[in-house]
């Protein structure tokens, strides 16, 4: 999953790019960026004034609160109080669940389709450039090799590609629900069918299969498997075929299954009955919901994923519409840090359960973020500021697993317990160790500055719109003024591409919270324009150049990184198999390496030129086996 639904303070700067005024003649170099919101996240408007040229070595960033048109609750299905749905597991039960959602769409297919294999790839593009001016993906360092065993494969998010909500006996998702929210999701558009990947994987990892590519890091539904969520209610036992079936399907066609537990998609019912993941209930059911899972597929899945990027997930549950669910006890303001709380213990109570059920394999969780670099090199409260948003962007899970078992002390001297509930011994006990890998969703690398006003003035200050994490993320370089890399499409402004930062990102990563290996879980760009393009400019969408160019430049960057720099890397996954629900972006920002026609009954897919360059880039790094 990407990161497109970052909180604010993550964020602060990433509109400046596509806004600003340059005027180079004048002394002062004035950006008044224009504001494009996200539909529930917190809002800042950004004015930047920087004294001097582009070349001077002062600046001034001042962020400026505004009032947001976001609406505090929904008007088409209001979330009731919070339990005040009885637990009634009968199918009229589930019916009442649904109607907090309202009607669905019905997929255009029911059944799982069969497809004709082995699949064919059309021609390959013709070469984009001259071949004096880039090197095609099996000209970029040639001589260098991926390890044997390495999994290069495509990544993809049940919520996001699966569609057939209401099909099979699938309980709602709060997802389900928020899609359907006023206001949430920037083109009105759901999931309710998206690439309807729930009847259509076996055709989907047949087409995974001939790009020859080996792995696909896929979600499983937790309401696909418990209806209600609850460790007391019914399996699902629909689910639990089809799962065992479509892990069974990338076995067939040699494509290794990794399988993520949870992709922000918790059982609506929980968020019903006790608050989700801003209660304690949500460690036994989510334990419960995983031992069933390893049971069921036991030897099946080798590679295996709690929590996909639980900062960006336990960041949402205090904004709309999440926050209308929110438990007693429990605000907008701290439910971040409850939420992480209890999602830390829920991940450590799974692991111990994983390592007492003897199941095979290996276990961690995905992170996601950068360290991140100090926007002015000799300022030191700059360089506190990486600091920061270091600790609240990674270190905020990762220490507490890899390194100390506790949060990071700049957690604990900003928040008090009643934000940041404060470990045990016991609870640091269980939670140190519960990875067996590093795991990182990197995407991006950007420099961080203080607040205008100063670190220790917004830590002091509850209101200061960066607070807690108080650092801004700025995209463009301190000294030259020059972006940090090529933009992304507008509704993603949090992402540009800068490959020129990634091996410093992965000595980082590696320093910081060190492991016997990294799986480089997600990387992906949303080529510029490509979700307002209709059907009949396919000849256009197909000609991804951006995110070709993304994909090779951080993928040769990635051989340095193991061959020269020596980091352990032993897999990295593009996002996304296909265009697919950008979570709060909708079908509009695309992320696909392969087309899907939404207006088409069967939801065609076509491969992009990206996906070609990460078939050629595989086939040429691939360390062959030496017949002996």
């Amino acid at each position: 999953m990407t990161v497109d639904t970052c909180i604010s303070h993550f964020l602060i700067l990433h509109y400046l790019r596509s806004c600003m005024a340059w005027n180079l003649s004048s002394p002062k170099l004035r950006l008044q960026p224009s504001w494009t919101r996200l539909p529930y996240c917190p809002t800042l408007e950004l004015a930047a004034t920087i004294s001097g040229s582009l070349f001077t070595t002062s600046a001034t960033l001042t962020a400026v609160p505004t009032t947001t048109s976001v609406p505090s609750s929904s008007s088409s299905a209001p979330f009731p109080p919070v339990g005040s749905i009885p637990r009634d597991y009968s199918p009229a039960g589930l019916s009442r669940l649904w109607d907090l959602i309202g009607p669905v769409k019905v997929p255009p297919i029911t059944t799982t389709v069969i497809p004709q294999t082995p699949v064919t790839l059309p021609s390959p593009p013709p070469a984009l450039y001259p071949a004096f001016f880039a090197v095609t993906p099996k000209d970029i360092l040639p001589d260098l090799k991926f390890p044997k065993g390495f999994l290069f494969g495509v990544a993809s998010a049940a919520y996001q590609v699966e569609g057939a909500v209401k099909d099979e006996g699938k309980g709602p998702s709060i997802w389900d629900w928020a899609g359907h929210q006023p206001g949430v999701v920037t083109d009105n558009s759901t999931a309710d069918v998206v690439d309807l990947h729930y009847y259509l994987y076996k055709e989907d990892v047949a087409r995974i299969a001939a790009l020859g590519v080996n792995s696909h890091s896929f979600s499983i539904s937790w309401a696909r498997i418990f209806p209600f969520g609850a460790s007391d209610s019914p399996v699902n036992q629909q689910g639990i075929n089809h799962y065992a079936d479509a892990i069974a399907t990338h076995l067939q066609f040699n494509v290794t299954p990794v399988v993520t537990l949870f992709h922000w998609d918790v059982p609506l019912a929980l968020n019903a009955y006790y608050g989700g993941f801003a209660s304690p209930n949500i460690v036994d059911d989510f334990i419960h919901y995983a031992k069933t899972v390893f049971t069921a597929y036991n030897g099946s899945v080798h590679t295996w994923y709690t929590f996909n990027e639980p900062q960006v997930f336990c960041a949402n549950l205090g904004v709309f519409p999440f926050n209308l669910s929110l438990p007693n006890g429990v605000n907008s303001s701290n439910a971040q840090f409850h939420c992480s709380y209890y999602l830390l213990k829920a991940h450590a109570g799974a692991v111990k359960a994983f390592r007492e059920m003897n199941i095979s394999g290996e276990i961690a969780f995905k992170s996601s973020d950068y360290v991140g670099m100090p926007w002015r090199a000799n300022n030191t409260e700059d360089v506190d500021a990486v600091e920061r948003h270091a600790a609240f962007g990674i270190g905020v899970f990762a220490d507490p697993v890899y390194t100390t078992g506790d949060w990071p002390q700049i957690l604990k001297d900003t928040l008090s317990p009643d934000y940041l509930p404060r470990f045990t011994e016991e609870d640091s006990k269980e939670i140190l160790g519960t990875a067996d890998f590093f795991t990182i969703d990197a995407y991006r690398t950007y420099w961080n500055a203080a607040p205008p006003e100063g670190i220790d003035a917004c830590v002091s200050n509850s209101s200061d719109p960066l607070w807690p994490s108080c650092n801004l993320e700025v995209m463009f370089d301190f000294n030259t003024g020059w972006a940090s890399g090529p933009a992304s499409d507008p509704l993603t402004s949090w992402l540009q591409a800068t490959p020129q930062f990634l091996r410093a990102s992965f000595k980082e990563y590696h320093r910081r919270w060190p492991a016997p290996r990294i799986y480089y879980s997600e990387f992906g760009f949303a080529q510029p324009f490509e979700g307002v393009r209709t059907p009949a400019e396919l000849f256009q969408i197909t000609e991804d150049t951006d995110r070709t160019n993304y994909y090779m430049t951080y993928l040769g960057e990635l051989l340095l990184s193991i061959q020269e720099d020596g980091m352990p890397v032993e897999g990295a996954f593009a996002w996304a198999i296909m265009d697919n629900a950008e979570w709060n972006s909708g079908l509009s920002a695309r992320f696909g390496i392969q087309y899907v026609n939404y207006s088409s009954p069967t939801l065609q897919r076509t491969y992009k030129r990206s996906a070609f360059a990460l078939s050629d880039f595989f086939q040429t790094h691939l360390q062959k086996e030496v017949a002996i």
